[in-house]
């Protein structure tokens, strides 16, 4: 990393400001002496229509679908821009440079507001038929459970991502007395349980049963060397470890469990940025 900067995305003002405000701090690294810009890359939330480089209907984009990102931000910054799914860009990044470093078979799974995920073969990244392979968060895990925000109800996304454990923890405990709305979060919740808060604790267990249980379909589904887990909630990877590994290894097949081992993903929140730029990188390469 030679340079960075943080602007808000501010989505909900519409692709074309927010498209702007990226283009701008590009600019403005290069302006204040990065190197000279030869191409960028893009993790952006999916789903994608990557040979196109355009939204296709993000669930956490609404108003975002068809905006051509790569067309407009390469008019914007007068270089080549390469585009791919927001985890499968960590995912490239893990596998080359964190975690997954060494595994044949790397699956990255990245737990936060929603659940994501990217699988890199003999260091290449696996996108799909038309790019969007890896949508992980949207394997039914209970046909009878909470709606998603895909439409589809019982997706593993909103039985195990971090507002999910916020849901349960309203359900099962009521008002959270430390905060000001009563609201419980992922963190917060976390955090009780770390502080050896017994109902807190076995609500984590909970839902760190409900994230093995998800991976154990995904260690079935792709026999993976390495399991890499990144993303806000995996912050407390201690934590959830232990109930989370017991029953991905309770519900997978033996064999695909033994060749499996879950590591917490080592480049934290730059995973995105610097898979960005291997992205680039290798779409310049050829």
């Amino acid at each position: 990393m030679l340079a960075e900067t943080t602007v808000p995305t501010q989505a909900e003002e519409g692709p074309g400001p927010a498209v702007e405000r990226l283009a701008a701090a590009v600019r403005e690294l290069v302006a204040a002496g990065a190197p000279r810009l030869l191409a960028a890359g893009v993790g952006a939330p999916g789903p994608l229509d990557l040979p196109a480089g355009r939204f296709i209907g993000s669930p956490n984009l609404p108003g975002w679908d068809g905006f051509p990102l790569r067309e407009e931000l390469a008019g914007r910054l007068g270089v080549p821009v390469w585009v791919d799914n927001d985890a499968n860009v960590a995912a490239l990044a893990e596998a080359r440079a964190g975690a997954g470093q060494g595994a044949r078979v790397m699956l990255y799974v990245t737990v936060g507001t929603g659940i994501g995920g990217g699988l890199v073969v003999d260091g290449r990244l696996f996108s799909g038929a038309n790019g969007n392979g890896l949508e992980i968060g949207h394997v039914t895990v209970d046909p009878d459970g909470p709606p998603c925000g895909c439409g589809n109800r019982g997706c593993w996304e909103a039985l195990a991502s971090g507002p999910a454990l916020g849901r349960l923890a309203e359900q099962r405990l009521g008002k959270n007395p430390r905060s000001p709305d009563g609201r419980w979060t992922a963190a917060g919740v976390l955090e009780r349980a770390e502080q050896g808060d017994a109902a807190a604790r076995a609500l984590m267990e909970e839902y760190a049963g409900w994230l093995g249980l998800g991976l154990a379909s995904m260690v079935n589904a792709f026999n993976p060397d390495r399991v890499v887990l990144g993303g806000g909630v995996m912050k407390r990877y201690a934590l959830l470890a232990p109930a989370m590994e017991r029953e991905m290894r309770r519900r997978a097949l033996a064999a695909n469990a033994a060749a499996a081992r879950l590591c917490p993903a080592g480049l934290g929140g730059r995973a995105g940025l610097i898979g960005a730029a291997l992205l680039a990188w290798d779409g310049l390469a050829g």
